[in-house]
């Protein structure tokens, strides 16, 4: 088949809405040796044809095509990697698939992004369904069909998880692990040093250093492991503070001004932190952010805590106490 026919059938999967079944044949097409260097270098010129100004709405675009085309080319029976463009209220979402060949056979690596800018929303292979966050990303390997249905979680995601009794479902979250068998819930594990699990609904059991026998959560209860310390905290939450994101405001209660910052930082890609004399304070703020400026939020937080935000030439942005 000619490079030319392989980008005439991508061009009509990417611009249309597709039924399921050919949509499936696609995918399987696009996973198969046959043909695999037209297919790359097809790839290149739908990627090569995206204007400049367009690349703020396919979120990852630049990490994800790179590294889906990648500066050395890929051979058959090494990596290769295949796009899904797969859409959502809010824009259009990235899933790179890598099969890599071992000895045992083909093993499918999903990853599934969401943008700096932008939440994604994925039903998995076996039916569950889960919310990421802005910038994050969730990988697992196969149809998730196996005894233990692992996955592996970098940012932020809400899960509702089919019922499966028999084949437990795990998120992998750095040094956590959460265990169920059916149930919807929050994690949170945007980098190694801070963890945490919000159950909604169900239940569901947290794993980590230290829990060799495990954690069991009731509905409206989180678990935070702070790795700097080797601790781990459980708290009695809200819903509205852990999902409020799924519906594109940030609801904060009784919330800290650490928790608040972070938070901040991911939802409108910021770098904010806050000192060590103002989170000393122990103030606890209740408030809710929509479709504000940054500047705006943190001009009423400085109100409210009696905090000064100040921002460097690099934008960095940093909340003391204010001084009276």
């Amino acid at each position: 088949m000619t490079r030319k026919t392989i980008r005439e059938i991508m061009d009509v999967y990417l611009k249309n809405d597709v039924p399921e079944p050919v949509k499936g044949s696609f995918e399987t097409w696009m996973t198969d040796q046959e043909d695999w260097q037209e297919k790359h270098e097809a790839l290149e010129d739908i990627w090569n044809c995206i204007p400049e100004t367009d690349l703020s709405c396919l979120p990852a675009a630049e990490d994800v095509l790179a590294d889906a085309l990648g500066k050395e080319k890929m051979r058959p029976g090494r990596v290769r990697r295949r796009l899904l463009w797969l859409t959502s209220a809010a824009a259009v979402v990235f899933a790179v698939i890598s099969v890599v060949q071992f000895a045992t056979g083909n093993v499918t690596e999903t990853c599934l992004a969401s943008s700096d800018s932008a939440k994604g929303h994925f039903i998995l292979p076996d039916g569950s369904s889960v919310w990421l966050n802005r910038g994050s990303r969730l990988y697992y390997s196969g149809n998730l069909d196996g005894r233990t249905r692992k996955v592996r979680l970098e940012g932020e995601g809400f899960f509702d998880v089919s019922k499966n009794e028999s084949h437990p479902f795990v998120v992998e979250a750095y040094d956590m692990d959460i265990t169920v068998l059916g149930t919807e819930f929050t994690v949170t594990a945007y980098g190694p040093e801070k963890v945490s699990a919000y159950l909604q609904e169900g239940s569901i059991m947290a794993q980590g250093p230290g829990l060799s026998k495990g954690v069991l959560l009731k509905p409206e209860q989180s678990i935070t492991y702070d790795k700097a310390a080797s601790t781990y905290s459980r708290s009695q939450i809200k819903s509205s503070n852990h999902t409020s994101w799924i519906g594109d405001k940030l609801v904060f209660s009784g919330t800290s001004l650490y928790d608040i910052c972070e938070t901040l930082c991911h939802w409108y890609n910021a770098d904010i932190s806050c000192s060590d004399a103002a989170f000393a304070s122990g103030t606890k703020l209740s408030f809710t952010v929509r479709q504000e400026p940054l500047s705006e939020i943190l001009d009423a937080i400085g109100h409210l805590a009696k905090v000064t935000c100040n921002s460097d030439k690099n934008g960095h942005i940093t909340i003391t106490p204010s001084i009276n």
